[in-house]
């Protein structure tokens, strides 16, 4: 029977009009909702009807193989009500009043408030929002006496990516987040704050860089005496790799120091600290102030027991270190009170514990020595000249594979070795890895697509993994069989760290298991939707997805029932997200549809309606649809629980795979670019204790560089005989470049590293210390001889026997006599005093005259070649003494006009006739 021409649009949720159906035609529509079956009916359903469960397939070892602009403006300017201090709280709607009131208790955050598919500011973090992610500043009713106040957000789903930019800026986020879908009867949805973020306690993979830590750092600082100077505490954590160290020192020139090599994201400190004259911290980094009681001895020490579980700190040994103990007790407080990892609205009503390690106490005399100043000029990490990644040693030498391997790496170039034996044993390792390409290559196959095992065991931990996060710890872990087996061909014994590798982990392999067992493959990013677990897991589940699938064989029957009674074998029963399921015909076949059809839409080419039996059908769908989704969640959650219970052991398997990494990357780029393997001497070898012996030096960086021309190698001879060696040669003649790579090889083989030479014998350097360019720290209202002088005093201060020391132009920044008088004084104090091996790179050919009166210095000189008005630098470092510096040579090769380079000259040579500068 047709339908009338226009027949009236049915409600989906009022009543409807019993249409008559003939029975026979009509499906059995009395299947019960998965809400009217118990759990025990839904198991025993399961047991009648078993679904398959997977069966684990372990992969084998052949699968394997910007700033904001401040348009500070006057208050006039501002919205009425610029700051949530402003407005009566009783005044406001129940949501603004709930903003304001979560909003006061975190006064110095940027307050994320979840409205449906957004996350809202209001007040002045609207305001605030709108000019450091340049969004619209729009406005919502606060209430009838308020009127509308501020307001600008972002859509819940691309919250990281603006929560990323909001950390960069050095800002705090707090979340607030539904802990409910859909709010008891006559109540808003409950609301609460779920993630706190602060720059050094992210752990979100968006939000942080891969291939470096984030250090969370805590100082307590203590002066005994205005005569003594402070003595200090520090602790450093990695929450997103568990990474915890501590510290305990004297003065502000190392704390500094420290900071500086630090580079951490957040350094915590009590108001005290902040008082003191800040001296201590560079201005570049991110100062958080807390309160002082966290960092008292008491409070520490109860922090630190309930966090790891301990009923007593003396096996830590903190007990000796007060400081070191406070900063650490106060670090984990702060963890705790901005609870970056809470999770209690989704799993098990409590928030996780934080994974971290016990705290490690590290000592100055563990590592070498390389302060601030030295890293920049050695460009270690990044360019001297424009802070560029490309260009600096890590670049160069960083073959990893992994993002583990990485930071493993640049952790080690910045704390290099100082015992041979440890040295030795890199050595080993990467000796067997240079000899044998397929044990090179069969390993680098094996980490090349290994997930960062580091971080994501600390999201588990923390309990914010996610289902791909797990599946990834799962493919690692998987990789451990073959990794062990490919290292039972090194016959060197290695660091002691490799055997964690070697030895079978069964606890990790059944955890791998259990993964691949329960979860799919390729899960999707939602948690709380289901497609997660796999059949066969859960009895339960596998009942409600049996009576989703007698609902979907219900459904088949309905759309074959549904074409016999409108006589279109062209009508599709389909599902939208928004409208549910629905029947779908074509415009021309719209009027002639059975009476107890009820138009749901209009389309340009199709209709839509629905029927009183599918609608019904639908919210029971709906139903067990929900609870599988939950029971699929839960089992997750537990899932979850169960692999951040092995953080720690996870972690300890994905430090050793990253300090693989490493090694097999130093292999890699020994045997590509020719590098040698140096000879390390013993401290107690009594003839070559300090020698550093260097045939055929190269410059690690500046050899990849060149395209054009090959690198020019030099020799170096030091420790053995000569202390000091005087440099002289041209400007750009290639002294300074000469210097750096001295010490950047001295560098990476106490790393344990093969160096780019092609013979080398290198004693342990405890210190290396760089004098090389000119700046100015304008800020401090220095100049650059100020700043040089400064730089020179902390070498001559700290310099020992067994440093490196590698000075370029001392002297040069002030007038002649009194740069030269400087020069020769510094180099006088150096060899004789500290006797420390030292080269120095001078225009000062009048220093060449100490070899006369000192036995421990060499003149050496960078060779030039003239032909003609052409010079040529040959870039050849050779004994002797220059008397030429060629500096006009050089002005004209620059490009300064002829004029000037003609006038030069006739003064240059009425300066030598007079003999203006004598010896």
């Amino acid at each position: 029977m047709a339908a009338d021409v226009e027949p009236l649009q049915g409600s989906l949720f009022g009543d409807a009009k019993a249409v008559s159906i003939d029975s026979k035609y009509s499906p059995s529509n009395n299947l019960k909702s998965s809400d009217d079956f118990s759990d025990e009916e839904l198991t025993k359903d399961a047991q009648l009807r078993p679904r398959k469960a997977k069966s684990t397939n372990f992969k084998s070892g052949k699968e394997f193989l910007s700033s904001s602009n401040d348009n500070s403006s006057s208050n006039s300017d501002l919205p009425t009500w610029s700051h949530h201090n402003l407005v009566d709280i009783e005044l406001l709607t129940p949501v603004l009043k709930h903003y304001v009131e979560l909003k006061t208790a975190n006064p110095e955050r940027v307050l994320l408030y979840r409205l449906g598919d957004f996350f809202e500011c209001f007040f002045e973090d609207a305001i605030k929002l709108s000019q450091i992610l340049d969004l619209t500043l729009t406005g919502k009713e606060g209430g009838k006496t308020i009127g509308r106040v501020p307001m600008a957000g972002v859509p819940h789903h691309a919250a990281e990516r603006y929560c990323a930019e909001l950390i960069r800026k050095g800002l705090s986020v707090a979340i607030c987040d539904q802990l409910e879908n859909t709010p008891s009867k006559g109540n808003l949805i409950k609301r609460g704050i779920t993630r706190v973020l602060t720059p050094g306690t992210v752990i979100e993979e968006g939000m942080l860089q891969a291939r470096r830590n984030n250090w969370l750092a805590a100082v307590v600082i203590e002066s005994k005496s205005q005569k003594q100077s402070l003595c200090w505490g520090l602790a450093t954590a990695d929450v997103s790799t568990g990474e915890f160290l501590v510290m305990e020192r004297e003065g502000s020139s190392s704390l500094y120091q420290e900071l500086n090599k630090l580079e951490a994201s957040e350094v915590l400190c009590s108001k005290n600290e902040v008082e003191t004259p800040n001296d201590w911290c560079p201005d570049r980094l991110h100062l958080t102030q807390t309160q002082k009681t966290p960092f008292s001895r008491p409070e520490a020490e109860l922090t630190l027991k309930a966090h790891f579980e301990l009923t007593t700190i003396n096996g830590s040994g903190l007990q000796n270190w007060p400081l070191a103990l406070r900063a650490a007790g106060g670090l984990l407080s702060y963890l705790n009170n901005t609870n970056p990892i809470n999770d209690a609205s989704e799993c098990f009503g409590s928030s996780a514990k934080i994974p971290l390690d016990l705290p490690k106490i590290t000592f100055q005399e563990d590592s070498l020595v390389i302060d601030a100043q030295t890293r920049r000029n050695l460009e270690i990490t990044s360019t001297q000249r424009d802070g560029q990644f490309h260009g600096s040693l890590l670049w160069a030498i960083d073959k990893t594979l992994t993002a583990m391997g990485g930071r493993c790496l640049r952790r080690w170039l910045d704390k290099p070795l100082i015992k041979a034996s440890d040295i030795r044993a890199r050595q080993e390792i990467i000796s067997e890895l240079v000899a044998s390409r397929g044990l090179r290559k069969s390993i680098r196959k094996l980490l090349r697509s290994m997930g960062d095992l580091e971080r994501l065991a600390g999201r588990a931990g923390a309990g914010q993994a996610g289902a791909r996060d797990l599946v990834a710890i799962a493919d690692g872990l998987d990789r451990l069989p073959h990794l062990a087996e490919q290292l039972k061909s090194i016959s060197a014994k290695g660091p002691s760290w490799l055997t964690t590798l070697t030895q079978e982990n069964k606890e990790l392999m059944q955890l791998a298991e259990l993964i691949h067992n329960q979860l799919i493959d390729n899960p999707p990013l939602s948690l709380s939707e289901g497609g997660l677990i796999h059949d066969g897991v859960d009895q339960l589940l596998d009942g409600l997805r049996n009576q989703l699938d007698d609902h979907n064989t219900w459904l088949k029957s309905q759309e074959e029932l549904e074409k016999k009674l409108s006589q279109n074998i062209n009508l599709r029963l389909q599902y939208h997200r928004t409208f549910g399921y629905f029947l779908a015909v074509k415009k021309s076949k719209a009027k002639q549809v059975p009476e107890h059809w009820i138009r749901r839409q209009t389309l340009s080419n199709e209709e839509r309606f629905i029927t009183p039996e599918i609608k019904a059908r639908e919210g029971k769908i709906f139903q067990s649809r929900a609870r599988a989704a939950r029971r699929e969640y839960d089992i997750f959650c537990n899932l979850r629980e169960i692999i951040g219970n092995k953080a720690n052991s996870i972690r300890d398997s994905a430090r050793s795979i990253a300090g693989l990494d490493a090694l097999t990357g130093l292999a890699e780029i020994a045997a590509t670019n020719y590098y040698c393997k140096p000879t390390i001497i013993d401290e107690n070898s009594k003839n070559n204790s300090r020698i550093i012996n260097i045939e055929g030096c190269r410059h690690p960086v500046v050899e990849q560089i060149l395209v054009e021309e090959s690198f020019k190698p030099n020799n170096v001879k030091l420790g053995s005989g000569t202390d000091l060696i005087i440099l002289t040669g041209p400007n750009a003649s290639g002294k300074s470049c000469y210097l750096r790579q001295i010490g950047l090889v001295q560098l990476i083989a106490q790393i344990g590293s093969w160096v780019p030479a092609k013979k080398a014998s290198l004693s342990i350097t405890d210190k290396i210390f760089t004098r090389v360019g000119a700046v100015d720290d304008l800020a401090a209202g220095q100049s650059t001889f100020m700043v040089e002088m400064a730089e020179t005093a902390y070498i001559l201060n700290h310099a020992t026997n067994r440093s490196l020391v590698l000075l370029d132009e001392i002297g040069r920044g002030t007038a002649t006599f009194d740069g030269l008088s400087i020069a020769w004084s510094v180099s006088e104090f150096l060899a004789k005093k500290i006797q420390s091996r030292t080269i120095f790179a001078t225009h000062y050919h009048e220093l060449n005259n100490l070899s006369d009166s000192l036995n421990n210095v060499e003149n050496f000189q960078v060779l030039v070649e003239e032909s003609g008005k052409e010079l040529h630098f040959l870039h050849q470092v050779a004994p002797g003494g220059a008397n030429r510096s060629y500096g006009i040579e050089a002005a004209r090769l620059a490009g300064v006009p002829k004029d000037v380079i003609q006038r030069a000259h006739y003064l240059l040579n009425q300066l030598q006739k007079k003999e203006i500068i004598h010896e």
